[in-house]
């Protein structure tokens, strides 16, 4: 006899603009086991750090879930679910943002089965695709210099030499030998999906970011720059390996990930277990972080601080001017000038 599924009052904040909860990761894994009702009263508030508007909520229990380098603050949230190595009882859950890419994770897996035809189809040197340049100054500093050895093919927004940008990365970024992946920034667990949509498209990732990226991937799976004193070192790989087919074709056809590593399927149960244990308890037991008086204040604190933002013309203009450009943008298909203009005037207000 099946059980009756439970009903839990839901819903999500701080979350980018493009998020539709009904096809998270997280609604979709829920689903399989609540009825679910997404209202402005939930009981389970699931939040990001788009913005910080969960400030405002109180009587709910607060789960983090963050694809950006940003460590979890435990005394706004209940539990997360995050980059960091951290080990805090049952309120955190390690969950690398490229477990999501569940196509890009399964090419991956495969993409050791590169053959010497496969070679011979690349039609180009090295693929670029990056769609912002709020990120490391090391990004652009590896790109002018890999690129004063042979062009380097950007197909993203940021930098862009190709006359638009893709529809595809996958697809574009297959015709190439080599990827650049950079992470905008670096730190220990910080790993996103460039890596493993590089591997995904039978191109050597040239990587910058995670320094622990090694316990999870094969060292010889791809080039490594944390292995370099300097980009110039790595320029001189990459030359290496692109002049010698056999130690190329060695690099590819070495799998990307370290043995016994966690698949996509045992990554999901693990985020599923974790959200079950949250919600079969009671929900005054649920709780974690403090709800009396010095986890009020310090409450308390960042609501006014952001109350005082809000209340800036500086913030005023920046709201609206981040309004009418997502209007113009999603009626202008991205258009390269209007993304420039863009970039310029979040200079201008000091972003």
């Amino acid at each position: 006899m099946n059980k009756e599924k439970k009903h839990i009052n839901i819903n999500f904040i701080d979350f980018y603009d493009s998020f539709v909860p009904e096809q998270s990761f997280i609604y979709k894994l829920l689903e399989k086991h609540y009825h679910i009702h997404i209202t402005d009263n939930p009981d389970y508030l699931f939040c990001s750090v788009a913005s910080d508007d969960h400030l405002t909520k109180k009587d709910c229990i607060k789960i983090l879930w963050t694809g950006e380098n940003q460590t979890p603050d435990f005394n706004l949230y209940d539990y997360a679910m995050g980059f960091d190595y951290l080990n805090y009882g049952d309120r955190y859950l390690r969950l690398p943002f490229y477990y999501l890419y569940k196509q890009d994770f399964e090419l991956m897996s495969c993409k050791h089965q590169f053959t010497e035809t496969d070679l011979k189809s690349k039609k180009g040197f090295c693929s670029f695709v990056v769609s912002n340049n709020h990120a490391s100054a090391h990004r652009k500093e590896f790109f002018d210099l890999l690129y004063a050895y042979k062009p380097i093919a950007s197909g993203g927004r940021y930098m862009n030499n190709i006359g638009k940008a893709v529809d595809n990365k996958l697809d574009f970024t297959r015709q190439y030998k080599f990827a650049i992946a950079f992470e905008n920034s670096s730190s220990p667990g910080y790993t996103t999906e460039k890596l493993i949509q590089a591997f995904a498209a039978q191109a050597i990732p040239i990587y910058w970011g995670d320094p622990t990226i090694t316990e999870h991937f094969n060292p010889k799976s791809f080039i490594n720059c944390n292995d370099y004193d300097s980009f110039d070192e790595v320029v001189a790989e990459v030359r290496r390996l692109d002049n010698d087919d056999n130690a190329y074709l060695e690099v590819m056809q070495t799998p990307a990930l370290n043995e016994g590593e966690m698949n996509v399927d045992e990554m999901f149960a693990k985020i599923e277990n974790f959200l079950i244990a949250i919600i079969e308890q009671p929900l005054s037991k649920a709780q974690r972080y403090d709800r009396t008086y010095w986890g009020r204040k310090y409450n308390q604190k960042l609501l006014r601080r952001k109350l005082c933002e809000e209340k800036s013309i500086k913030g005023v203009m920046e709201k609206l001017y981040r309004k009418v450009f997502r209007s113009v943008m999603n009626g202008s298909n991205k258009n390269v000038f209007l993304w420039n203009l863009h970039k310029w005037l979040m200079h201008k207000m000091g972003r």
